[in-house]
């Protein structure tokens, strides 16, 4: 008689624990980053670099850099969303649908609220709703 391997949310216990620890290590990665760029920015006096570039250069590089630190900081509380779900066992549910997201996804997008499918529908759902906007 074959033990059944249990099963959390459609992933074994060896994928939920492997991508738990994808998660953690995306999440020190991340905080990293973040600190690397703050760091950065604290260091950074325009005056030194007016006779290197001009100022407008600057700015455009302020520019990137703050849009760069945005999307990861934003990333950071989507990883610390998901990371907490693990203590209620809903990781790996989407959450439009509460079935299983799959394996496969989570592999590649850990921190994905919702299944491909669902996702795929939710856009289509918002094109349709946008274009029917007036001025559009």
């Amino acid at each position: 008689m074959a033990t059944k391997t249990k099963e959390i949310n459609g992933l074994t216990e060896q994928q939920w624990q492997e991508l738990q620890k994808l998660l953690e290590g995306k999440r020190r990665e991340l905080v990293k980053s973040i600190e690397t760029m703050r760091a950065r920015d604290m260091e950074f006096d325009p005056d030194d670099n007016l006779e290197e570039l001009d100022q407008a250069a600057i700015n455009q590089l302020q520019a990137v850099q703050l849009r760069v630190l945005d999307k990861e900081v934003k990333l950071l509380r989507e990883v610390d969303r998901t990371l907490a779900k693990f203590d209620t066992e809903e990781f790996g549910l989407c959450e439009g649908t509460e079935e299983p997201i799959g394996y496969p996804r989570l592999k590649v997008r850990p921190w994905a609220r919702y299944s491909i499918e669902y996702a795929e529908e939710k856009e289509r759902l918002e094109k349709q709703t946008s274009s029917r906007l007036p001025g559009r």
